[in-house]
């Protein structure tokens, strides 16, 4: 099975499988961020939404947020939630973004890391859509070591999409061109925040 069909299957069961109690880790984890009102969100690998109502919350009516998923699925029943005309969702690979370039305050990128190809790529896209003092956000809400042992249980395709360990997470985003890199791997979350330099 390819993974954007993995994805797609999974569409319909994704906000029971998230539940409440992730929504409240999420929640609790973007307000750490400082997100500010009025920022230019990209929710990167949004799936269904699940961080939407949290990010508008954050941005207020003066912000935006802009969620891409590969899985034409989980962009369904994200637009089928109706989160007004501050939200907008595109069906997209991360790799794809060509036409984004120094559009947002903060990228903020859940539950995806691993399932990237190209992790490194991905960073680059993510730094080049970033405006000039711009924030990464690369965020689970468990720790690096639960979440490898949930995808090596869950068998193909994702059982070899795994989080690098926080060294070379931290060498990734330098070596893209990210500076100011803070971590947190925690039994409730593994959080990375990195900024574009002006």
């Amino acid at each position: 099975m390819l993974l954007k069909d993995f994805f797609d299957d999974m569409a319909d069961r994704w906000d029971s499988i998230m539940g409440p109690e992730v929504a409240a880790k999420l929640r609790a984890i973007l307000k750490d961020c400082g997100i500010p009102k009025g920022a230019a969100v990209l929710d990167v690998a949004c799936g269904t939404g699940i961080l939407t109502p949290i990010l508008l919350e954050l941005v207020g009516q003066e912000g935006s947020v802009t969620g891409v998923d590969f899985a034409p699925q989980m962009i369904e029943k994200a637009r089928s939630k109706d989160f007004g005309a501050n939200a907008r969702f595109l069906v997209a690979d991360v790799m794809t973004l060509d036409n984004e370039n120094n559009s947002y305050d903060y990228v903020v990128c859940n539950g995806a890391l691993p399932h990237f190809p190209d992790q490194k790529g991905a960073m680059r896209v993510m730094h080049r859509v970033l405006k000039s003092g711009g924030r990464l956000l690369i965020c689970h809400a468990s720790s690096r070591e639960e979440i490898n042992a949930t995808h090596r249980n869950l068998g193909p395709p994702v059982d070899g999409d795994l989080l690098p360990t926080a060294a070379e997470l931290k060498y990734m985003l330098e070596d893209t061109g990210f500076i100011d890199i803070t971590f947190e791997d925690k039994p409730d979350r593994f959080v990375f925040l990195a900024l574009r330099p002006r």
